[in-house]
């Protein structure tokens, strides 16, 4: 789904017109939105999971964050703490960060629903999305509203895994807790070449 006429592409595919790569902050970045929403709501999904999600360092504290990041403030709080791997959002706030995505203020997520539904945003307003519904409401809409949803063979940002037998957890309350108990059991520090113990008052 993008904002790019089919039509202004050459013969190596690449986008010749004149619409900018930027989100506009108005009724072109509302129509992405909106669409995305229909999309998931054609679906039947109103709730999404962030997968591998990813935030720049920023130095300061504060406002600084607030000023940087302040669509991620509103919907975690400073600490961000509730924006972590697997954690559930509901489909409205899912759309927000789907706004700060195509900001490009450097946060990025996949946003997705089992096999059913993902949602991801790639360079220059370029928004992947795939349904295990045909959609064709979400797909009229998003041509109404001026963008362009066309079919491909799939997302360029799938999560793909060489080894079959890699153990993927979601980072929720579970998965600390087992983490918690593993520092507990063989202390925080490791090496190949020196053994280390730790305490539980501190000292080792």
């Amino acid at each position: 789904m993008t904002k790019y006429n089919p039509a202004d592409r050459d013969e190596r595919g690449h986008y010749t017109g004149r619409e900018d790569a930027d989100s506009d902050h108005g009724p072109v970045e509302a129509a992405y939105l909106d669409t995305v929403a229909a999309f998931a709501e054609d679906t039947g999904v109103d709730v999404l999971q962030i997968r591998e999600p990813s935030v720049p360092i920023v130095t300061g504290i504060g406002s600084d964050i607030q000023e940087r990041f302040g669509g991620l403030v509103e919907l975690f709080g400073v600490d961000l703490d509730g924006y972590h791997d697997g954690a559930p959002l509901q489909l409205d706030h899912a759309v927000e960060l789907v706004r700060s995505m195509l900001r490009g203020d450097g946060v990025w997520c996949r946003l997705e629903a089992g096999d059913d539904f993902f949602v991801h945003v790639g360079w220059d307003q370029y928004v992947y999305v795939a349904s295990s519904a045909g959609c064709p409401r979400a797909v009229a809409f998003a041509h109404k509203h001026g963008l362009f949803a066309e079919p491909i063979s799939g997302s360029p940002y799938v999560f793909g895994l060489d080894d079959d037998h890699i153990d993927v957890r979601s980072a929720d309350a579970a998965f600390w807790a087992d983490l918690a108990g593993l520092v507990d059991e063989l202390g925080t520090c490791c090496s190949r070449r020196a053994t280390c113990t730790t305490t539980r008052d501190g000292t080792g």
